[in-house]
């Protein structure tokens, strides 16, 4: 009998196309994927891939398998949300939230909930990278970013207040025409960000520290290492920094939203979650929120 979980090795190394990709995007090591493969291979009595040394290539037979592979994938995916959908309130619950929101305005909260829910177990996703729902990477998603991925549920939470920052005396003992800024280089919001602070301060400032951390950010900027623009939830909380300017018209904020797949919404440890995560924004301070 094929094992059917080494279908989901085989679409991921044939989008791959190494075993240190799929390794990877998979959390196993490349010897377990190449077993896995070999294994698959000789149940379906067909070679899927060429091992060359640039990676391994898909055979025509390999080639002809792989929308059959991830259609199978994708069913056993949704039979496991909807297996979870119908599930009481206990098991594991898989949260997306990028790092420094989770640990500052969440984590507090979803303790709260452990503390009091004895059956149910979280694994915290800390990162920056969007999880994939429909994949079970996640089960619920925190996002500093409108969802763009159809066929989920989303609810906006609020939108996160940002201003400027700098280490205290650092505009009172620079000269203004040294002044430096550091950027939240991510996206397109670092480069909206440098134009806000530009308009604000009616000149160009040097940019010479780029991040796609805002703790890294943060960093430089308690340093001394010129302006930042920041959450207010993070930085009014540091004895280090000074208000430079705030964002008093909100062009700067970012929403919040929280992401569930619509299969897996009516499982009872994910709705206690998501609750969870509603009452920790409403428990923001108003002056961190718009």
């Amino acid at each position: 009998m094929m094992n059917w979980n080494d279908l989901r090795y085989f679409v991921v190394l044939a989008g791959e196309g190494t075993l240190s990709g799929a390794a990877r995007k998979l959390g196993k090591d490349h010897t377990t994927v190449a077993r896995r493969i070999e294994a698959l291979e000789q149940d379906v009595g067909a070679r899927l891939f060429d091992r060359l040394g640039t990676g391994w290539s898909l055979t025509d037979a390999g080639e002809n398998l792989v929308p059959v592979a991830a259609k199978i994938e994708e069913d056993v995916l949704a039979f496991e949300r909807q297996a979870r959908g119908d599930e009481t309130a206990h098991g594991v619950v898989r949260i997306a939230v990028p790092p420094v929101a989770g640990r500052i305005l969440f984590a507090p909260r979803l303790a709260e909930l452990l503390k009091d829910q004895r059956d149910l177990e979280y694994e915290i996703l800390g990162s920056s990278v969007i999880a994939n729902l429909a994949r079970r990477e996640a089960d619920v998603a925190v996002r500093m970013a409108t969802p763009d991925q159809s066929g989920l549920i989303a609810r906006k939470l609020t939108d996160i207040r940002y201003a400027v920052y700098a280490v205290r005396g650092y505009t009172a003992n620079v000269p203004e025409k040294d002044w430096e800024f550091c950027a939240d280089g991510r996206n397109s919001f670092g480069d909206y960000q440098q134009g806000w602070v530009w308009d604000q301060l009616n000149r160009k400032l040097p940019m010479r520290v780029k991040s796609d951390d805002t703790q890294t950010v943060l960093a430089f900027v308690a340093a001394g290492y010129g302006l930042g623009l920041l959450p207010r939830y993070l930085a009014d909380e540091d004895d280090r920094l000074e208000l430079v300017t705030d964002d008093v018209t909100n062009e700067l904020s970012k929403p919040v939203w929280l992401v569930v797949h619509p299969d897996i919404r009516r499982s009872p440890a994910v709705r206690m979650v998501m609750d969870a995560l509603i009452k920790a924004t409403d428990a923001i301070p108003d002056q961190y929120k718009c």
